[in-house]
Parts: C-alpha cells; structure tokens; sequence
C-alpha cells in the first residue's frame, strides 16, 4: 500500500517554538526570496557549497530534524530524475561539445551533464528553501507577512488580500488532498486492489479511478469553505478591510536575521563571480 501521508510533509507546519519559528513572518518572506534570487543566479559548485552551510544553519536555528526534512523530498524525487534525464538528452550547445553519445535529436555530452546536474542542484535548493520556511511558518503568520509585503500594490488598484487568500487556501489543501488519496487508497485495497504490483502502465490504471472521487471531495470542501468564510462575512468589496488579532512587529533577532541573510548572499553572489 502506499503510504503517501507518511511521505508528503510539504507545506505542514511544525510548531516548535525555534528562534525561527518565532520571526516576523515579513523578515521571513524577504530573507527566503533574497534566497532564492541568489540560488537562482549563483552558476559555480563553490557557491553552493556555502548556500549549503548557510541552508543547514537555518536549519539547525529551526530545530527541525533532517530526517524529518529528508523525508519530504521523496515525493518530490522520481519528477526530479525524470528533468534531469530529459535535461541531458535534449539539451542544446552553444558552444564546444565533447558528446558521449548521439543518436539523431537525443545525445549525452560532458556539458549537458554539467549542465543538469547544476539545474538539479538548484531545484532542490529552491525546494528545500520552500519547504524550511513553510515548516517553520503557520498559515496565519504567511498571510499576514504575505499582505503586508504586497500592500503598496493596494494603491494602484490590485486586490492583494484576494490574491493572498487565494494562494493560501491552495497550500492548505495540500495536505487535504493527501489525507483524501490516502483514504482512497485504503478503501480501494479493503476491496483486493494492490498498487504495489504490475508495472507502471498498470498501477496509473489503478490509480485512475481515484481522480473522479478525488477532485469531487475537493469541490465539496472548496464548497463548505466558501459557505464557512461567507459566514463570518469574508469577502472583498469596497471598503472592506481585514481586522488583524495580533500586530506584526520587527525585534532585533529579525533585523539581525536580514542582516546576516543579507551580508551571507552577498558573499555566495561574489563567490559565484570569481569563483566560477
């Protein structure tokens, strides 16, 4: 049987009261995208290496467990081989290539292997990024930083609360979704189907069935929070304005955490640049 909610962790939040967990979801956001711009930029093994070291400090300020971590990007594995294959037979030269293999439109050359498996380096430090600041930030913290950082665009007009909400709502349902495949999953193998047998032509058709039933408790849920939310009068007119329980406020341990964030991209960014 597979056991898809022991393996998804993604978007789950852990309260643990770590310094981390504790930080102004603002200083958060800007130090995770400050992250990821630099993961995206950066082009040498060096510098990974030490988004590495600054990736496994955070960590280690966070308190959550590498296994636990680890253990998360299982799911997240197989697509990622399957890039990376599709990566290295297709990839296109722009220069000298040294091939090791050729056939018509598909080769495998000593850059294009360079080539994905610093692509692949970089997916999943994008990913493991995401996924330490989405273990250490609860939803209410993520909407809250999420509207303060996007409320100048309010003054030319764009619905940002919207947007937010929105986005919102479909990382909670992630682990909905899980939890419903998973009970799917049970009550189809309480009736003799094994998904752990045939190739995989025959376990997609197994797994088939499973859509219709799936996306209707999605639209039964979607369903019952839109009456929910209409309930305690949400909603997005003229006027309308979101009161906030707690107020955000910076300390010192956020101005700190940019500072650092901000000082330690700098020297990957410049390690990336001279160190090729």
């Amino acid at each position: 049987m597979i056991e898809l909610s022991r393996n998804i962790t993604f978007g789950q939040y852990i309260n643990n009261d770590s310094a981390l967990t504790r930080m102004d979801p603002r200083s958060k956001l800007f130090c995770v995208i400050l992250l990821i711009v630099v993961t995206s930029l950066v082009k040498s093994f060096i510098a990974f290496a030490g988004l590495l070291l600054l990736c496994v400090l955070i960590q280690g300020i966070s308190r959550i467990s590498t296994r636990y971590v680890l253990r998360s990007f299982r799911p997240f594995l197989g697509f990622l081989a399957f890039i990376f294959v599709l990566q290295v037979l297709f990839y296109a030269p722009t220069g000298q290539v040294t091939y090791l293999w050729h056939w018509g439109v598909l080769s495998i050359s000593i850059e294009g292997l360079l080539n994905s498996v610093l692509l692949m380096i970089r997916v999943l430090f994008l990913y493991y990024l995401v996924s330490l600041f989405l273990f250490s930030t609860s939803l209410v913290d993520l909407t809250d930083g999420m509207e303060a950082l996007l409320s100048p665009l309010q003054k030319i007009g764009i619905p940002t609360n919207a947007f937010v909400m929105v986005f919102v709502i479909a990382l909670k349902f992630v682990p909905i979704f899980t939890d419903e495949i998973q009970r799917l999953i049970k009550a189809q193998a309480a009736r003799g189907v094994r998904f752990d047998q045939g190739n995989l032509l025959q376990r997609a058709r197994k797994v088939a069935p499973l859509l219709i039933p799936l996306f209707l408790s999605g639209f039964q849920r979607a369903e019952i929070l839109s009456t929910a939310m209409e309930a305690r009068c949400y909603g997005f007119h003229r006027g309308w304005r979101r009161s906030k329980r707690r107020q955000l406020t910076f300390t010192r341990s956020d101005l700190l955490a940019l500072s650092t964030t901000t000082i330690a991209c700098l020297l990957i960014f410049m390690l990336s640049i001279y160190l090729p």
